[in-house]
C-alpha cells in the first residue's frame, strides 16, 4: 500500500480535539508569524506586478489579497498571498528537512476560509497543523540530498499538504482526495535552479504551491481523477524526484501520535536564508570581542561550514555570493550575510534594501571572508542541521575574536515566545504597510484564534484594502 493512504486516513480523520496542545501552540504561532510575512511581503520585490497581473484576470470574487483591492478567486488569492509571505524570506523553516512549511498552508487556508465561510477558528488550527505536519513528514523522508537532485521540499511537498487540507475543507471523500493529491502530484513543480540564479522563482513558487494545492482539490471535488500510488509507484514523488532514496518510516511511523510541527524554527526577524541566521550571531557575537580600531584593522574572517547543503546553497556559485546582484542573491549569500553583521552588528530588513545591499563597507569586507569546508565527514547523508555558527576575525594587528552559535532564538531548543512573534509581526507590519494602526488587532484575533466563529476575518484584518 503505498503511504499516501495512510497520509490521507491521517489528514482527514484527525480531530481537532485530539491534536496535542502544543501543536495547537505552535500553529498559533505560524499563523501570527505568517501574516506578519505577508504583510510585509507588500513591499516585497514582485509583488506589486504580481498583484497587478492577478486583479487584470479578474474572476470570481471570493477572496482578498494582502495588497488590497477586489477580491478575487481563492486560488489566485492563495498564489499572491503565498507569493507575498515568502518574498522577504521571513517566514519558517524545519531546519532538518531544509522545508519552509506554513508559507503555502496560511495563506491557502484564509484563501478558502474567505470563500467558503463557516470555516472557524479551532476547525483552521486543526487543518493547518495537520497540513504543517503533512509537509515536515514528507520533507523528512528524503535521504539523496538537493544539491545531487535539484528538487525542492518545500515547493514540493506544500502541494501536496495544501491539496490534503483543501480537501478535508471541502469535505471530500478519501477516493477524492487521492485524486486531490494525485492531481498535485501531476502538477508538481520547484526546484533549485532559481537559487543558483538569483531569480524570482524563489519567492513565487511558495505561491504556485499554495495555488496549486487548492486548484487541485478543486478539480477533484468536480469530479477529475489523478493517479494512485503517488508517493510510492514507479513514477511516485520519491523514486522520481530523490531517485528512490527515502526513508518510508519518516512518512508514517507514529503518524497522528508523534509530531514534527513543534520542530520547525521561527525566523528572527532577519530576512535571508535559514543557514545564515547561526554565522550572523557568531559574526555578532566575534564582533563584540573587538574595539572600534581592532574592526578597522579587520583582515580575513573564517567562516566554518560542515554541511554541503549549506555550502552549495549560500557558498555557491561563488560569483554571485561574493558579489550579489539581486535581492535573492543577497538573501542566499553567507558572505554577505557574515559582512553585514560584522559591520553593523545586525542583520535586518534595512540591510536587503538596495542601499543595504550596495553598502560600500560591507563590500569592501565581501573578499576577505573564506570558508572553511568540512564536508567530508558527512559522506553522502544529509547532513545535520542547524550547521553552527563557527566565525573566526583575524585583524591586521594580530587579533582573533571567535564566535560560536547553535541555537539561535526561534529554534526549539531556543524558542520564541508568543509576545515575541508578536513584535515580529510588529516589525514586519510597520515594513509592509508604514502607519498601520492595525497590528494590534491581528495579534489579539491569532491569540484568541480558536474563539473566532469566522478564520477569514484574520485576512481581511491584514489586506491592505481594508485599512
Amino acid at each position: 500500500m503505498d503511504a499516501i493512504e495512510q497520509v490521507i486516513e491521517f489528514g482527514l480523520g484527525a480531530r481537532a480535539e485530539d491534536i496535542p496542545a502544543n501543536v495547537i501552540e505552535r500553529t498559533r504561532f505560524a499563523f501570527l508569524d505568517t501574516l506578519g510575512a505577508m504583510v510585509a511581503g507588500i513591499q516585497g520585490e514582485g509583488v506589486g506586478p504580481l498583484a497587478a497581473l492577478v486583479q487584470e484576470w479578474g474572476g470570481s470574487p471570493q477572496a482578498g489579497l494582502v495588497t488590497g483591492g477586489p477580491r478575487v478567486p481563492m486560488h489566485t488569492a492563495a498564489l499572491l498571498n503565498g507569493v507575498a509571505a515568502r518574498a522577504w524570506d521571513l517566514d519558517d523553516v524545519h531546519e532538518q528537512n531544509t522545508c519552509h512549511i506554513f508559507a503555502s498552508v496560511i495563506p491557502a487556508l484564509l484563501a478558502i476560509a474567505q470563500a467558503r465561510p463557516r470555516l472557524n477558528g479551532e476547525q483552521a488550527l486543526a487543518a493547518a497543523a495537520i497540513a504543517g505536519e503533512i509537509i515536515c513528514r514528507l520533507s523528512s523522508a528524503p535521504r539523496a540530498s538537493f544539491s545531487e537532485t535539484g528538487s525542492s521540499m518545500t515547493y514540493q511537498c506544500a502541494q501536496y499538504g495544501v491539496a490534503l487540507m483543501a480537501a478535508r475543507l471541502f469535505g471530500l471523500t478519501h477516493a477524492q482526495t487521492r485524486h486531490a493529491l494525485g492531481i498535485a502530484h501531476a502538477r508538481l513543480s520547484g526546484n533549485q535552479q532559481g537559487f543558483l540564479a538569483g531569480a524570482m522563482t524563489v519567492r513565487l513558487m511558495q505561491g504556485v504551491s499554495a495555488e496549486s494545492g487548492v486548484l487541485s482539490a478543486l478539480m477533484a471535488e468536480r469530479g477529475l481523477t489523478g493517479s494512485t500510488q503517488i508517493l510510492e509507484g514507479k513514477f511516485g514523488y520519491y523514486p522520481v524526484y530523490h531517485r528512490g532514496r527515502y526513508e518510508r518510516a519518516d512518512i508514517v511511523e507514529g503518524l497522528g501520535q508523534s509530531w514534527r510541527v513543534p520542530e520547525i524554527s521561527i525566523k528572527p526577524a532577519s530576512p535571508c536564508c535559514k543557514y545564515t541566521h547561526a554565522p550572523i550571531d557568531a559574526a555578532i557575537q566575534a564582533r563584540g570581542q573587538l574595539d572600534d580600531a581592532q574592526r578597522r584593522a579587520i583582515d580575513r574572517i573564517e567562516v566554518v561550514v560542515d554541511n554541503r547543503e549549506v555550502h552549495d546553497l549560500v557558498c555557491l556559485p561563488r560569483d554571485r555570493k561574493w558579489n550579489p546582484e539581486t535581492l535573492t542573491d543577497a538573501q542566499f549569500s553567507l558572505p554577505f550575510a557574515v559582512a553585514h553583521a560584522v559591520v553593523h552588528g545586525k542583520v535586518d530588513i534595512g540591510s536587503f534594501s538596495p542601499a543595504g545591499r550596495n553598502d560600500v563597507s560591507v563590500r569592501r569586507l565581501l573578499p576577505r571572508i573564506t570558508i572553511q569546508e568540512r564536508c567530508d565527514d558527512q559522506g553522502d547523508l544529509r547532513g545535520t542541521f542547524p550547521m553552527p555558527g563557527r566565525v573566526s576575525i583575524h585583524t591586521a594587528t594580530g587579533h582573533t575574536a571567535r564566535g560560536d552559535v547553535t541555537y539561535v532564538k526561534g529554534h526549539p531548543r531556543n524558542p520564541m515566545a508568543f509576545s515575541d512573534v508578536a513584535g515580529k509581526f510588529q516589525a514586519c507590519a510597520a515594513l509592509g504597510l508604514p502607519g498601520w494602526g492595525g497590528a494590534g488587532r491581528v495579534v489579539e484575533a491569532v491569540a484568541s484564534l480558536e474563539t473566532l466563529p469566522d478564520a477569514g476575518i484574520l485576512m481581511e484584518l491584514c489586506a491592505a484594502g481594508e485599512h
